[in-house]
């Protein structure tokens, strides 16, 4: 565990071609405008990624893109899901192989597990975690099924030594309180798109784990937080506010539009999904756009 987990670590998008495949070109290409921005780490196979949509191969191919084009100085995050044990475990190994520093486990996404069943799948997949990675659980209550309590989430703390980075999603008077229960050395990220960044750091946050569009200028936020050049940020923040929200209203939102966002900035032309996917609406683009041009482009 030599890499320090902290900062901004953006989850990447998955680009797909006209014939329903990876676009690796595009990846790649996001993964090198990650590394030009100056983040600590960079994240993949989560819900940005579109990871419900992946076959087992597909997976493997944005892990071994991800891990051979980032900086060897940047983390690397890998969100672990499957709705069956063994499901994880593969995608384990494989992240493994390729020097995951961090692995976040999903719970299953077909139905919502109980409390006990939740802990205990968790607690079987831990067990087969390399112990010089560290790993936690992504428990996000507003997006996912199932979740654990801070009475379990403390259990497994206290039984696996490598369990110390948590993601969470929610605001930061939620990740507060939450965040007050934990030991210090358990460390905590947000999500949501990087929306109330200042005041989840303020909070206790050990990072934000941003969209793309958004990560450069997150990542100058992040700085001027961390020089205690708080009105600065704020101004800064308040300006990318509205767009954010604009984006984080719920993921299928969050895929049609931060995706194009960053796409417009990138000066793509053509975006191809793959269903189920929300369709934008003529406002949606032209916002899209607008947002794009507010931003910058790259």
């Amino acid at each position: 565990m030599k890499k320090k987990i902290k900062g901004i670590a953006p989850m990447i998008y998955c680009f797909f071609n006209k014939e329903n495949k990876i676009d690796s070109k595009l990846i790649i290409e996001q993964v090198n405008k990650i590394n030009s921005m100056g983040v600590h780490g960079i994240a993949c196979l989560g819900l940005g990624t579109e990871v419900n949509k992946l076959s087992f191969k597909e997976k493997v191919n944005i892990i071994e893109i991800v891990s051979k084009f980032k900086k060897k100085n940047m983390y690397l995050a890998i969100t672990i899901s499957g709705e069956k044990y063994s499901d994880q475990l593969k995608l384990i190994k494989v992240a493994n192989a390729h020097n995951a520093d961090w692995l976040i486990l999903q719970p299953p996404s077909g139905k919502k597990l109980t409390e006990i069943e939740c802990y205990n799948f968790f607690e079987k997949i831990i067990n087969k975690v390399n112990r010089k990675t560290f790993v936690g659980i992504q428990n996000a209550p507003e997006y996912l099924k199932s979740s654990l309590s801070t009475k379990s989430v403390l259990k497994l703390y206290k039984k696996f030594e490598n369990f110390r980075i948590i993601k969470g999603e929610g605001s930061a008077k939620v990740l507060k309180k939450i965040i007050s229960e934990y030991p210090s050395d358990l460390k905590v990220f947000n999500g949501r798109c990087g929306l109330e960044i200042i005041d989840s750091l303020k909070a206790g946050c050990e990072g934000i784990m941003p969209s793309v569009e958004f990560t450069d200028l997150l990542l100058e936020i992040y700085k001027l937080f961390k020089s205690k050049n708080n009105k600065l940020a704020y101004k800064k923040y308040n300006k990318i506010k509205p767009f954010i929200k604009f984006v984080i209203k719920d993921i299928p939102t969050f895929i049609c539009y931060g995706k194009r966002i960053y796409s417009h900035r990138l000066g793509l032309k053509k975006i191809y999904e793959r269903k189920p996917n929300l369709s934008p609406s003529n406002y949606g683009i032209k916002k899209s756009k607008f947002i794009s041009k507010k931003l910058g482009y790259y």
